[in-house]
């Protein structure tokens, strides 16, 4: 509901209808449920496509994380999971060409540090077996040496304290300990980035 305006919420509901030849005419002669189970399965393809394809963009917009957040919660994969630890890991290694300084790194970047914390928030509501996607267990593994470096900055301890609520929490800790003195440090305000938005 919160994602269409109140047309195309019609034409979603149950028995959804058109006007032809002034006449109200059913879209569809299939059962209400058979309809649903077959635009899902055409949809999660495609919404699934389009979150691979963009992953940084749709991690960096306000209407875009929401469809991947979205994506996320309802169609888990290891394929979108990894397209977001890969975003992650190209935000922080690529240098922009122009003046020779670090692009923004997802972690530091406004929309797209909220949009991480949220899904590692959203997976920590969840009780997931070690077969199942992940996007914590990914992220953890693909950047277990770096997350010292992460609390550096605000933005980056927000997206660890949603990592740390997840299935990877006892690593995370592990890996945190050897960086808890600068965290500290930083924690009564002797550096740090910017305020979480």
């Amino acid at each position: 509901q919160k994602y269409f305006d109140p047309y195309e919420l019609s034409v979603l509901h149950r028995n959804p209808t058109v006007i032809e030849n002034e006449q109200t005419v059913l879209t569809c002669k299939k059962e209400d449920e058979t309809r649903r189970q077959e635009l899902v399965v055409y949809l999660k393809e495609l919404l699934v496509e389009a979150c691979v394809k963009h992953t940084e963009e749709m991690m960096r917009s306000k209407p875009g994380s929401k469809v991947l957040m979205e994506v996320c919660e309802s169609y888990p994969s290891v394929e979108v999971f990894n397209a977001i630890v890969e975003a992650c890991a190209e935000s922080t290694e690529i240098m922009e060409e122009d003046d020779k300084t670090p692009a923004m790194s997802m972690l530091e970047d406004p929309v797209g540090h909220l949009t991480l914390k949220h899904i590692f928030l959203s997976e920590s509501k969840k009780e997931l077996d070690d077969d199942e996607p992940s996007l914590a267990r990914a992220f953890y593994s693909k950047f277990e040496n770096g997350l010292g470096e992460f609390a550096s900055s605000n933005r980056g301890a927000f997206v660890l304290s949603a990592l740390i609520q997840t299935s990877v929490r006892e690593e995370v800790k592990g890996a945190l300990k050897s960086h808890t003195k600068n965290i500290a440090k930083l924690a009564k305000g002797d550096g740090g980035g910017s305020g979480e938005d």
